[in-house]
């Protein structure tokens, strides 16, 4: 079984499907990546560099924005990443050419 779940080539972002420890190396597609935080079942962990106010992407959408660089293998939570989902005052704008896998592209 895999250790991370990774839906879109788009992502991110991985989840841990179990809990991960700081130092584990994990293989997501064919690329290693040696985790620098512990990542608890169920939150993310970054698969490449993220800078402040980038969009993080999880299953191929945008949900929320990076609020600090974050490293490749750290931990991604509400410690570094401002949600935008389900806050009327903010939109997640898809990235260009990153269609919504379970909802239709928005008409332009």
């Amino acid at each position: 079984m895999n250790a991370v779940l990774v839906i879109s080539e788009r992502d991110n972002v991985a989840t841990a499907l179990e809990p991960l420890d700081a130092g584990r190396t994990i293989r997501v597609a064919a690329v290693s990546l040696t985790l620098v935080d512990a990542v608890p079942r169920g939150h993310k962990v970054a698969l490449r560099a993220i800078g402040a106010g980038e969009a993080v992407v999880k299953y191929g959408s945008p949900i929320g924005t990076a609020t600090a660089d974050i490293a490749p293998g750290a931990h991604v939570h509400t410690h570094n990443v401002a949600s935008t989902r389900g806050r009327g005052d903010l939109r997640a704008r898809p990235q260009p050419g990153s269609a919504r896998i379970a909802e239709p592209p928005d008409p332009a």
